[in-house]
């Protein structure tokens, strides 16, 4: 018996990930080259970030000025290993982990793989703020978002390859590109 509850505990371990990168997401946004997805659900929101770059890709929540007053999601895959960190735009052309301002990392369940020079992530996060540096995710009107990808370095310090600003709505996937 203790074989076979091994045996499905390593089972759920190859195969979780796959799963959860294949949620259904309800809404999608081509942006470019890049693809966002979302699905609501109840008092959170999943998502999934698609580019082509073996960089990092992001979304950032309600920016006050450029990247500032923005609630960012970047992650990236290295070796195999998924790395997402919740962080802040603390200026107008840059952002800090929430951790090292003193917020936390408010990301749920993320997954990620790397494929034919493709990264995709997957997360989930609260429509409420988790922290002072964490922005509430309104579904029920427009919203701006930012998105982004970099040019193929997994460093989270690395430049813009491709960005994005839309206003939209998630619960009807109503999008409209900004600049």
């Amino acid at each position: 018996m203790i074989k076979k509850v091994a045996i499905f505990v390593v089972a759920l371990g190859i195969f979780l990930p796959a799963t959860l990168m294949a949620q259904d997401y309800n809404h999608s946004l081509e942006a470019e080259d890049m693809t966002v997805s979302w699905a609501v659900d109840g008092d959170k929101i999943h998502f999934k970030l698609s580019a082509p770059t073996t960089g990092w890709v992001a979304i950032g929540f309600d920016p006050e000025n450029a990247m500032k007053g923005g609630d960012i999601a970047i992650g990236a895959v290295k070796n195999g290993k998924v790395r997402i960190e919740d962080h802040f735009g603390d200026r107008k052309r840059g952002h800090s982990p929430d951790d090292r301002l003193g917020g936390g990392n408010n990301i749920m369940a993320p997954q990620g793989m790397e494929e034919n020079k493709v990264t995709t992530i997957s997360f989930t996060r609260a429509l409420a703020a988790g922290d002072e540096y964490d922005k509430a995710i309104e579904t029920d009107t427009v919203y701006r978002i930012m998105v982004a990808y970099g040019s193929g370095r997994d460093s989270f310090r690395a430049g813009h390859q491709y960005r994005g600003v839309y206003d939209v709505n998630f619960t009807t996937g109503e999008s409209k590109k900004i600049k």
